[in-house]
């Protein structure tokens, strides 16, 4: 949160745009974020609003152009990882339900990049993209900045014991990941040690 507070607006574009490079500040705390800072006068909401919506529309056509970049071409690189029949699967799900399905992922946290980078490689124009997804971040912006903007001086206490708890979360995560990997190579150890072949 200090990032946000050094430095405003700027942090909050930044974060929004980077978010499917795989920042992992989720774009909704970045949003409320925006509208925090407004609240503490350090810029007015409807600049708030501007930088978020942006951010957020900038951020949604990276992961739009990274889908594109790949593609779904029956020897390309999804295809590869996938297999060729889920990517048929996929292109047929968005020949139905394109749309929606872009209208509904924006408004789910983990499910709007993939969501976008499917709609980018099953060729759907740029154009189309951006009015249904632009029209849908317009709800997603308002509600967050708008929250942030109102609750403050609560939400700095939150995000900061937010913060914290993700980091108590990380280290966690790595201990563990520690302790199995230590658990397998000694395990591999004594399965050498007594002549076990893999």
């Amino acid at each position: 949160m200090d990032f946000f507070e050094t430095y405003g607006l700027v942090a909050v574009f930044i974060a929004l745009i980077t978010t499917p490079a795989g920042n992992p500040i989720p774009e909704d705390v970045s949003l409320l974020a925006g509208g925090m800072i407004a609240g503490m006068g350090q810029s007015t909401v409807y600049e708030a609003l501007l930088v978020g919506y942006t951010g957020v529309v900038l951020g949604d056509c990276v992961a739009w152009a990274m889908g594109r970049r790949v593609g779904l071409q029956p020897g390309g690189f999804l295809s590869r990882v996938a297999g060729k029949k889920q990517v048929a699967r996929l292109q047929r799900f968005y020949e139905r339900f394109g749309d929606r399905t872009i209208l509904i992922c924006r408004q789910l946290p983990g499910f709007r990049l993939p969501c976008f980078f499917i709609a980018g490689a099953s060729g759907m124009p740029i154009k189309r993209f951006l009015l249904i997804d632009g029209s849908a971040a317009l709800i997603t912006t308002n509600v967050f900045t708008w929250l942030g903007y109102y609750y403050w001086k609560d939400l700095a206490d939150v995000i900061h014991w937010l913060e914290r708890f993700r980091n108590g979360v990380l280290v966690l995560a790595v201990m563990a990941g520690f302790m199995i990997a230590l658990r397998i190579i000694q395990y591999q150890r004594e399965r050498r040690a007594l002549g076990v072949k893999d």
